[in-house]
């Protein structure tokens, strides 16, 4: 490996105290009590915000929250037609392909008998560094980390249609309002394999049987309302100091009974076959359209009783009536006056900052509540506010967010010339395109997280995960993305950087003996020695503005002017080796892990 540990590049533990005091002072220091955070703050000391950015570093630091990376075309388009028209062009372009369409030509290309989770993730790199719609994109993907289905299921892990039209059903919805969403959430056959209410039948007092209750559990608990009440600024509501619970077990039950007589969608060409082949999808039952298409109502298995659930009462359908028992529960869950400020903190927290001031929260909620749940206001609301565009809050106490390691590599994929084998042959052939990328689970030789594969309903990571032992946990604040770094996976990201840079990343052409997505770095060769070869300060500054948007920290700057500087730079080999450390030493940094 042409980097070590000893040149100063990365520090194993010291990393995570790095990342610690970036969350809780940006560039200044951690002394500050939790009530000085933005969170204790409120609006009254928050500067005024342009519709415009008035700089690069403006424009960085918000395309930064709205898509997967900057890049100098975005920059210099935002910069042209403000915040708030991007957002609207962005939201109104249309997506390159849908993942559906993406995952069958991989499959087709590569010759398998069905798309698969490898196709999946190939899909996922490919919108998420490529898709001029990236605002579309983004958001879709917080949406997939708060609604959360995962191909470690063993049925999706094998039906990469079902998860890429999981994955398009997110992506669309965003046109909608949150019921819409919630809807599309609840009856996608994804979603229903995942947490098993597809299929789910009615509760049989005789046999003991009862309706399953996962679902019911989750759309409440992680989906829509929480388990505590809320103020519309996101603060738990008290009763002697203590918090309040929003549902106990009567309404899991009552609400399971709603999605009992939900099964596999029933084609109109298959309308003769016995109801029960259809609601389980045996073989005379079977048709593509399943795996991608919401599930139908089977009055069959649909519970006749009383359905009782957070003030809510279904009377006894002496006809079943699932539709009627959804919308119900949907139209509920939706209205419950905790839905605005829990979907609006959790959507500040994937775009913008981990720890947003309760006034942030409840502006975001107003703005929810005022659209009927219009998941475009909401974003809006999210992005242009003025505590997401005032930049003196980067040196703000507890202002910011860990990026997880996905979105890392997405931001160097958008920031740094690169090829792919695969998506250019794709495009040659007029074929849709598509990276051959990798599954990055390991968290020794990967990055601990590949997409749509979480290890649970509960995603990654938790929103409200604090760090034991740390700064950010003594004074209250959180770091949902921390619950995924460790020593280990510091080392894992660090050595995922330097493999990619120098091998190229994504799965490797045995013919052509090399990786599907390799780097272009020559354009850095002619700075490498300049001003000289002992303090390549034109270097440094190129490589953090491509990344950074901006000049590095002057520790960094003079960590990378010590490191780099001492490099070999005799040979083109010698050359290219200071580039990837100088990009490597950014990648690593706090400056680059944290957004602030």
């Amino acid at each position: 490996m042409w980097w070590s540990k000893s040149e100063g590049v990365l520090c194993k533990s010291g990393w995570v105290m790095l990342v610690s005091a970036a969350l809780l002072g940006g560039c200044g220091g951690g002394g500050e009590s939790a009530s000085s955070t933005p969170g204790g703050a409120g609006s009254s000391n928050l500067q005024s915000v342009s519709a415009t950015p008035g700089n690069d570093a403006e424009a960085n630091r918000f395309l930064t929250q709205a898509t997967f990376g900057p890049t100098a075309a975005e920059v210099a388009r935002v910069k042209a037609i403000g915040y708030e028209r991007w957002i609207d062009e962005q939201l109104a372009a249309p997506l390159q392909n849908s993942h559906l369409a993406t995952v069958e030509a991989s499959s087709a290309s590569l010759g398998t008998d069905q798309p698969r989770i490898d196709d999946v993730v190939y899909s996922w790199w490919t919108h998420a560094v490529a898709d001029p719609a990236q605002l579309r994109q983004r958001v879709a993907f917080a949406l997939s980390e708060i609604y959360v289905v995962s191909a470690t299921n063993a049925e999706l892990e094998i039906d990469g249609r079902m998860v890429a039209s999981y994955m398009d059903m997110l992506t669309q919805k965003i046109d909608g309002n949150y019921r819409d969403l919630l809807e599309g959430v609840a009856l996608h056959p994804a979603m229903g394999a995942f947490l098993s209410h597809r299929s789910s039948r009615r509760e049989d007092p005789g046999t003991g049987r009862i309706a399953d209750e996962n679902f019911a559990r989750e759309v409440m608990q992680l989906f829509s309302i929480g388990l505590y009440e809320l103020n519309d600024d996101g603060t738990q509501k008290l009763l002697n100091g203590l918090p309040q619970e929003t549902y106990n077990g009567d309404d899991v039950k009552g609400l399971a009974k709603v999605f009992t007589g939900w099964g596999w969608y029933l084609p109109p060409a298959k309308a003769s076959v016995i109801w029960w082949h259809c609601f389980y999808r045996y073989e005379l039952c079977q048709d593509s359209s399943q795996s991608i298409t919401a599930m139908s109502p089977y009055t069959q298995e649909h519970s006749y009783s009383e359905k009782r659930f957070l003030g809510v009462t279904v009377p006894f359908q002496s006809t079943p009536n699932p539709q009627a028992s959804l919308k119900a529960a949907l139209d509920r869950l939706a209205s419950h006056p905790n839905t605005a400020p829990f979907f609006a903190k959790q959507l500040i927290q994937r775009m913008v900052t981990s720890n947003p001031s309760p006034s942030y929260v409840q502006r975001v909620s107003a703005a929810f509540r005022a659209s009927n749940g219009n998941i475009r206001a909401t974003v809006k609301a999210v992005l242009l506010d003025t505590e997401a565009r005032d930049m003196a809050l980067r040196e703000s106490a507890g202002f910011g967010k860990l990026r997880e390691p996905l979105v890392r590599i997405t931001h160097l994929l958008r920031a740094l010339p690169h090829t792919s084998d695969t998506y250019s042959a794709a495009r040659t052939g007029n074929r849709v395109p598509f990276y051959l990328a990798s599954s990055t689970d390991d968290t020794v030789l990967g990055l601990g997280q590949t997409p749509m594969r979480a290890p649970s309903v509960f995603n990654f990571f938790r929103p409200g995960y604090k760090p034991p032992q740390t700064d950010l946990a003594d004074q209250g604040l959180v770091a949902p993305e921390m619950q995924i770094t460790s020593e280990t996976s510091v080392l894992g990201y660090a050595n995922y950087v330097a493999q990619m840079l120098e091998d190229g990343l994504g799965q490797y052409n045995y013919n052509t003996q090399r990786s599907d997505i390799r780097f272009d770095l020559s354009s850095f060769d002619a700075l490498v020695d300049k001003p000289t070869a002992d303090a390549p300060q034109q270097l440094i500054t190129a490589v953090a503005q491509k990344i950074l948007g901006g000049p590095p920290a002057s520790e960094l700057n003079a960590l990378m002017l010590t490191g780099v500087g001492k490099m070999p730079n005799t040979t083109l080999a010698d050359k290219r080796r200071r580039i990837k450390a100088a990009i490597l030493m950014v990648a690593v940094s706090p400056q680059f892990i944290v957004q602030q």
